[in-house]
């Protein structure tokens, strides 16, 4: 039994339970809360274009993400720059965000994962297991093809996510596995349960696709779509043989009766996807991940032409590990550009006459926060006595639970510089050494929520009455504020009313 040859497992520290238990707690990379919030958003029928781009915008490297490929050849053929999330969202639609997303997580996976090069493999099938059970749907006609992508990408996360944290039992698993040439053997052996089951226990944790789970769980379903995602899976795992494998023969005629095409045309088609995932997979990472991925033999040739490949094996050369995710800019710098993109956003929202109160406030508070180049961005709204202003959104450098319990008094007989704000209807500059008329208006409680030192803070109304406030500060940084950082928060100051008011004319 493999089971004696690599010993035991403790009891305590196997099993399928265990394993959900640990990896729902470790928060890993693989789904942080921002994108199973993303996914989970992209899943209802009543949300908000406005509330999916808030959702991305709490994330920093998220945002850097989805705007990047958002640009990218795959996703923007036509090269018109995306330099906003709510422009993004608007563009490209819930679906591919959450597919983006989704794949993000996948792509970050790796680097929590000490089995890299395991990581990296699964990884890679996940990739083409999705594009061609998309294209299969596609040439069935079926709704939703992104749907079906997602759950293709995601029906090897029991897999990824226990080769991230594998430790000793990916060892004894991994040694199993070459000894048996029997992988579910082996993990059922090793571990008491496939890696499959893993999957469907993790998807249903962080309800992630329903239609995989039913994938997993019935073998026998005749729906087609499950049908594409299992003959995506079997085609990049037959690939995997080589092309001319008789997996491969025995997966294309399979794919060609459901498709009712002949084996040739089939066979391209499925050529066609490998080609696609390669590509896919490039936008999302780089190289690595779609050298992975098994292509033709005519493309394999060009690309192994190249010099510096990483086989499906685990064969690679030395500059297949130097590959890391650059770290993020905590602190965006302005950006032109950025301004300019939320000012447009703004105008077509405009133009439109259609949209709502928080789609303004969100490409406000992201051309402050990212086009300004701000530390944080945080918007409060008037309760509806209007004696308190609450955090309702917040962008940046901001604590767990900050904006929630983000709570200034706004009564005439506690006089504060927020209250004067919204009294006086103007923006105003509170400088690192504020004239004496500021001064005994930078009350304790104030201080006590936003700290000390200079900040930026404007009034936003609909028809002439305030609704709130937007605060904007540098003070995590240290980066001193200016006349010009000034203007231009107070400029979208003005749009953002502007906005409004004619929102609230409709």
């Amino acid at each position: 039994m493999i089971q004696k040859r690599f010993g035991a497992i403790r009891m305590n520290e196997t099993g399928i339970d265990y394993w959900v238990r640990r990896l729902v707690r470790q928060d890993m990379p693989l789904f942080s809360r921002t994108v199973e919030h993303v996914a989970g958003m992209a899943n209802r029928e009543n949300f908000s274009f406005s509330e999916l781009a808030w959702s991305i915008l709490e994330d920093p490297a998220l945002t850097s993400r989805v705007l990047k490929l958002a640009n990218s050849a795959y996703y923007n053929p036509y090269s018109k720059q995306i330099t906003t999330i709510s422009r993004a969202v608007m563009r490209l639609g819930t679906n591919t965000i959450k597919e983006i997303a989704l794949a993000i997580s996948l792509i970050e996976s790796i680097l929590s994962g000490e089995r890299r090069q395991k990581v990296l493999v699964e990884v890679a099938r996940s990739f083409h297991s999705a594009v061609q059970a998309r294209k299969m749907a596609v040439k069935l006609g079926l709704k939703e093809p992104e749907e079906i992508f997602i759950a293709a990408l995601l029906g090897r996360i029991g897999h990824i996510a226990f080769w991230c944290f594998a430790d000793d039992q990916g060892l004894r698993l991994e040694s199993a596995m070459l000894e048996s040439g029997n992988d579910e053997h082996a993990e059922l052996e090793i571990l008491g349960f496939k890696l499959e089951r893993l999957t469907e226990r993790l998807s249903q944790e962080w309800k992630l696709s329903r239609l995989l789970e039913r994938a997993l769980r019935d073998k026998g379903d005749t729906d087609p779509r499950i049908r594409s995602i299992r003959m995506g899976c079997s085609v990049a795992m037959a690939a995997e043989k080589g092309w001319g494998s008789v997996e491969v023969g025995k997966a294309v005629k399979e794919v060609s009766a459901c498709l009712r095409l002949p084996v040739d045309e089939t066979t391209q088609i499925l050529h066609e996807a490998a080609r696609e995932a390669a590509s896919v997979t490039e936008s999302y990472a780089n190289n690595l991940i779609s050298r992975l991925v098994p292509i033709p033999e005519e493309e394999g040739r060009k690309k192994s032409d190249r010099g510096g490949e990483t086989d499906i094996n685990g064969g690679s050369n030395q500059s297949a590990f130097l590959v890391q995710t650059p770290k993020e800019q905590i602190y965006p710098k302005p950006d032109p550009s950025i301004q300019l993109g939320s000012l447009r956003d703004l105008s077509t929202l405009m133009a439109s006459g259609v949209g709502e109160v928080n789609m303004v406030l969100s490409i406000v508070l992201e051309g402050i926060y990212r086009g300004v180049g701000m530390d944080r961005v945080i918007f409060a709204l008037l309760s509806a006595d209007r004696r308190h202003l609450r955090g309702k959104h917040g962008l940046g450098c901001l604590e767990d639970g900050y904006v929630e319990n983000f709570m200034i008094s706004t009564t005439s007989d506690l006089r504060n510089v927020f209250e004067c704000v919204l009294r006086n209807k103007k923006p105003l500059w509170v400088t690192e050494k504020p004239e004496a008329s500021i001064i005994p208006l930078l009350t304790e409680e104030l201080t006590n929520v936003i700290g000390n030192g200079p900040f930026f803070v404007m009034p936003v109304s609909i028809k002439d009455v305030a609704i709130g406030v937007v605060y904007a500060d540098r003070r995590a940084s240290g980066r001193k504020l200016d006349e010009e950082s000034f203007e231009n928060f107070t400029f979208f100051g003005q749009q953002a009313n502007m906005a409004l008011r004619l929102l609230g004319s409709e």
